[in-house]
């Protein structure tokens, strides 16, 4: 029964990204018909809507999703949001910082910053990985990004827009797998599918005059960092944390204690 529900969940959301973001392109399309671009940056701007749309289509096709959850299903990916949020807000004031350094290297310096970025997405490979229901990735973000910007993050509701973007991206990642596949392959692409939502929004709001070949290593860059940063981190968390039994009562504690 569960399974079948979970089915038709991802149907619904990849349903929702596929039309949201098809409706998305088409008005940035017709509001732009008639004007010309410079050819690699229009292209840009047809990702970055397509993107944009299709995580939001996402995130409306798992607000229903969401309320069905069991009331410690709720909490626990609540808890656990808000502690990587916590984390997100400590690592803008030091990782983040310090890094920095990297982007006074000439020519793809901040591409090179950019292999430290994967860290704000652990949350939306973490929550789903202990929770594995509908609509974790993408609630997982949201509150982790609201918890890191009322903590005072320098980068004020532009990280709401990123939450929105990464998680949506990744919540179609399970979806496609049909919210049956936790494996570490899931893990890691769902979190490069959150490292484009992130790409996408930055590009938006602050690298629009960079030149496409460093934009496009910096996302190369940002993939590999969410794969190590929160694929391969985000398991290795929720593996320790099931260790301890903690998560016994959980999808995860479930499945390792079945396996």
């Amino acid at each position: 029964m569960e399974a079948s529900s979970d089915s038709k969940s991802s149907m619904r959301i990849v349903l929702w990204g596929i039309v949201v973001g098809l409706a998305t392109l088409i008005v940035y399309l017709l509001a732009t018909r008639g004007e010309e671009y410079e050819t690699a940056r229009s292209v840009l701007m047809v990702v970055v809507f397509t993107v944009i749309g299709v995580a939001t289509g996402a995130a409306v096709g798992s607000r229903g999703i969401i309320g069905r959850w069991s009331t410690w299903e709720s909490v626990l990916a609540a808890i656990l949001s808000g502690a990587v949020g916590v984390l997100f807000f400590a690592w803008g004031l030091t990782g983040w910082k310090v890094t920095g350094a990297l982007e006074a290297i000439p020519g793809y310096g901040m591409a090179l910053h950019d292999l430290f970025y994967g860290f704000w997405f652990l949350a939306a490979a973490l929550v789903p990985y202990v929770v594995r229901k509908p609509g974790a990735a993408v609630a997982a973000e949201l509150v982790a990004s609201l918890i890191s910007m009322l903590l005072g993050s320098e980068w004020g509701l532009s990280v709401l827009v990123s939450g929105l973007a990464q998680g949506g991206l990744a919540e179609v990642v399970f979806a496609v797998r049909g919210y049956r596949h936790y494996d570490l392959l899931t893990l890691v692409v769902a979190a490069a599918a959150a490292a484009l939502g992130s790409w996408v929004v930055d590009y938006a709001f602050w690298y629009n005059t960079l030149e496409p070949s460093v934009l496009v290593m910096m996302l190369v860059a940002r993939c590999i960092s969410a794969a190590f940063f929160s694929g391969v981190l985000g398991k290795w968390i929720g593996d320790a944390l099931a260790a301890t039994g903690v998560l016994d009562n959980t999808a995860l504690g479930r499945a390792r204690m079945e396996g």
